[in-house]
């Protein structure tokens, strides 16, 4: 039977908006106002990431740390928001690809 492998791949700006809709939305700690600089595999634990968010007027950067499953929470919350159908019982991944953060869609 065929399956179907879609990539949905975010802008940096739309990785930022997502995640802060989700801790909006959870009433958890919204990430420091800025934009995304890169988002990458955290060192130590494969399971989670590191956003980088920079603030272009205090010229600092500071990293924050989310699962990867809250990420993919986000993204889903976002494609949602944006009416980017995704069906319901697929298995649904991020992966991080040359600086892109995508959601990849198994059917």
């Amino acid at each position: 039977m065929p399956r179907e492998d879609r990539r949905i791949i975010f802008e940096h700006e739309e990785v930022y908006k997502a995640l802060y809709s989700l801790c909006v939305q959870k009433e958890l700690k919204p990430p420091p106002a800025g934009t995304v600089g890169k988002v990458i595999v955290h060192p130590v634990d494969p399971a989670k990431v590191l956003v980088q968010i920079r603030d272009d007027r205090k010229q600092t950067a500071i990293d924050v740390e989310f699962s990867r499953d809250f990420l993919a929470a986000a993204l889903m919350l976002f494609c949602r928001g944006h009416r980017i159908p995704l069906p319901k019982s697929a298995q649904k991944a991020v992966e991080l690809d040359t600086g892109n953060v995508v959601l990849r869609v198994l059917v």
